[in-house]
């Protein structure tokens, strides 16, 4: 090949998938490893190549995903199950997580009402707000509740933009605006996929994409046109950027 790669699937234009080289990517990235770092193995395909095969080959494809999650969730539970060690250790008389369901729902029932987890955690019946997301971390229950208590919390910003809205008179528009744009922002970042604007969810998209493989950035085009100047164009052209400097672009 002109660029001196070799392995499968390197050709442009051409596959050869084999339901070998595909457990051994799966296998491995079960394990563990990523993609990327699968594909800078000796005899490997490239990572355009393994993305293509999972359209083109939807068994492989589905093989794929299955290995990913599967591996995320080991590395979960491996992290929960480290945490806990090291929280047992640390505490006097190894008493563990101080962590009770009982709590966790009452801190998650404020959290989906709308109430932020700073004010929650100034409760003095209830832990500190480090406290509270050692526990997210540590206890899958708690996780759980956690992360659909903050969905539900979306739900009810949504809601609460439009309240604010109404209430707005001609003396608050200002706080009411500023209160208004937090909690969309809020909303937003919380349920991203139900309540951003599609377009930038979309960029959001492509730029980690981008960043993941370089081959993905976009192409910039320049375009350069070359006519005769004349004094005349010259002039409008200095009486134009004096007008951008007196007065801002």
């Amino acid at each position: 090949m002109a660029d001196g790669s070799s392995g499968p699937g390197r050709e442009i234009g051409v596959s050869t998938f084999s339901p070998e080289i595909g457990e051994a990517i799966r296998a491995r990235v079960a394990a563990g490893e990523s993609v990327a770092a699968v594909c800078r193995g000796e005899g490997m395909p490239c990572r355009n190549t393994v993305r293509t095969w999972t359209h083109t080959h939807p068994e492989f494809g589905a093989a794929l995903l299955a290995a990913l999650r599967a591996a995320r969730t080991a590395a979960r539970t491996a992290d929960r199950a480290r945490w806990a060690r090291h929280e047992a250790a640390r505490t006097p008389h190894g008493r563990g997580s101080t962590y009770r369901p009982e709590v966790g729902e009452a801190i998650c029932e404020r959290l989906a009402a709308g109430e932020s987890l700073t004010s929650i955690a100034r409760d003095e019946s209830l832990p500190t707000y480090a406290t509270i997301l050692r526990w997210v971390s540590r206890h899958p229950d708690f996780q759980e509740m956690y992360v659909q208590a903050r969905e539900i919390q979306a739900h009810h910003f949504f809601d609460e933009a439009r309240d604010v809205a109404q209430a707005a008179t001609p003396g608050s528009v200002w706080v009411s605006r500023l209160q208004f744009d937090i909690i969309r922002w809020q909303t937003a970042r919380l349920a991203p996929h139900k309540y951003c604007e599609r377009l930038l969810v979309d960029a959001a998209i492509s730029a980690r994409r981008a960043e993941e493989d370089p081959l993905r950035q976009p192409m910039q085009v320049v375009v350069k046109r070359f006519t005769d100047v004349t004094p005349e164009d010259e002039a409008e052209a200095d009486a134009t950027e004096a007008w951008f400097e007196a007065r801002g672009r």
